[in-house]
């Protein structure tokens, strides 16, 4: 029985990776309301529960780490039909090798050199393969985007993906009587972070001038449904990450320039706020009681983080990638399993050995990253993630009068956010969150390359114009600047 369904799961991947992505790539040639639906549909799509766009081949169900077995990601079928679109149209911009790519697979391939002291080859290879193959959304997202409505196709699907995340959050709260709601995601923090990543960013864009007031209208909705996913999720950090982002976002706006619609945003945030914060206060009380104890010895978090600084001291090149779970329990290895037993025994719990075979992996992000794989990755990783904030910053500078400045703004607050927080959620390992930061990366990448190429400009005051050769699509004029796309 299990053979035969490894062959099924076999077949539908090469069917969809062979098959499903060139004929997408075809079909979306010339046909820029297929590609502009799909960059929507990706965004829609990973809201939903992983098992809709993902299927594991040579799964171990009982492992607990990154990946259980060696993950397909649906999503990457579309992104490999935008990438042979590209090949077949070659518009003007496409690249292969976009901004970051590098970077990125020099952090997958320092990761892999792991597996010279890993527990487990093969569980090192799976993580090889989840992580190097999600790099088809990166370079996907930047080549299917042509011009700024490219751009708001993608936002759209990512405010509909928020809209019925917020409606799971209401029904799980008010009709199943769930205590911290989770919806369709493993568990509620890495949604709580999903949500004010995409949030944030749909608050930014519905601050921009030039956006019209319909969307504008979406987006800060959709942000909206953003605050209730968290505020349902009771995640302490990532509600006042999110609360941090949005005064900075505000701020940032405000000092722009104070508009009807800011002050509008201003004061229905106000408002709303207040509202859903009495609606939820018994359940944030309750969860802020119940963590009244805050030495940083009782914490799950302390002793997980503290194997995973005995696994870099015994091998600075790390123990494997996605190895973590092998290593800190038995009967594999005993050494960092025993750390994790002797503090709870001292906590006065009964040790039972069998109780200790599949062990939590550490919650941070970069303790994780060390333990695994070492510095050399550690390093890599940062470099990639630094560099995204750099070409945000750049971005939002050169386009500082323009819709593009305002969304790169709120990736931006989002990414940096994000970052931080990871030293507390490993996040960005789990294939949703994962999924959705490659997405933006992509956005990133095409608007840096619009910058280095100069396709898009904008005029200020009443100098010297600089015209493009077809106007940007769903931008109106300004009074003292435009922004304008050369596709």
């Amino acid at each position: 029985m299990d053979a035969v369904k490894f062959i099924i799961k076999a077949l539908v991947i090469i069917v969809g990776y062979l098959g499903i992505a060139p004929t997408l790539g075809y079909l979306m040639v010339n046909r820029p309301w297929l590609r502009k639906f799909l960059l929507a549909f990706i965004a829609f799509m990973v809201v939903r529960p992983p098992g809709n766009f993902t299927l594991m081949l040579y799964s171990v169900d009982w492992y607990r780490g990154h990946t259980k077995g060696f993950e397909f990601n649906f999503l990457e079928i579309i992104c490999i039909g935008f990438i042979i679109a590209g090949l077949l149209e070659k518009p003007r911009g496409f690249k292969l090798l976009t901004p970051g790519i590098i970077i990125y697979l020099g952090y997958c391939f320092a990761s892999l050199l792991s597996i010279v002291a890993s527990y487990n080859g093969i569980f090192v290879l799976m993580g090889f393969f989840k992580f190097t193959k999600i790099a088809f959304i990166m370079v996907g997202v930047a080549n299917a985007i042509r011009d700024e409505n490219d751009l708001q196709w993608l936002l759209r699907g990512f405010a509909m993906a928020l809209f019925i995340q917020a409606v799971v959050c209401l029904k799980m709260r008010y009709i199943d009587g769930y205590y911290q709601i989770s919806a369709w995601f493993e568990h509620q923090n890495p949604m709580a972070m999903w949500s004010y990543m995409v949030g944030l960013i749909l608050l930014a864009v519905a601050l921009s001038k030039d956006i019209r007031g319909r969307d504008a209208l979406i987006y800060f909705s959709a942000f909206a449904a953003a605050g209730i996913c968290i505020v349902f999720s009771v995640s302490r950090a990532s509600l006042a990450a999110f609360a941090a982002g949005t005064i900075a976002l505000l701020s940032i706006s405000l000092l722009r320039g104070v508009t009807p619609r800011r002050l509008a945003v201003l004061l229905t945030l106000t408002a709303g706020g207040s509202f859903v914060l009495l609606m939820a206060m018994d359940t944030l009380i309750s969860r802020f009681d119940s963590a009244a104890d805050n030495v940083p010895e009782n914490d799950l978090r302390w002793i997980l983080n503290q194997q995973a600084r005995a696994m870099l001291n015994d091998s600075p090149v790390g123990i494997g990638w996605n190895n973590f779970g092998v290593a800190n329990s038995r009967p594999v290895e005993t050494k960092y399993s025993r750390m994790l037993e002797q503090w709870n025994a001292k906590r006065g719990h009964t040790i039972v050995a069998e109780h200790y075979y599949a062990n939590p992996l550490t919650e941070s992000h970069y303790w994780l990253l060390l333990a695994e794989t070492g510095y050399l990755s550690l390093i890599c990783f940062l470099l990639f993630a630094l560099a995204t904030l750099y070409w945000c910053l750049r971005g939002i500078w050169t386009y500082r009068r323009s819709f593009l400045g305002f969304l790169l703004l709120g990736i931006g607050m989002a990414f940096a956010i994000t970052y931080l927080h990871s030293n507390l959620e490993r996040v960005l390992t789990q294939t949703k969150n994962l999924t959705t930061w490659m997405i933006l990366v992509g956005v990133i990448a095409r608007i840096e390359l619009w910058r280095r190429s100069g396709k898009i400009t904008y005029q200020k005051g009443r100098g010297k114009k600089r015209i493009s050769r077809k106007p940007m699509a769903r931008s109106r004029p300004r009074k003292r600047f435009f922004a304008e796309t050369i596709q």
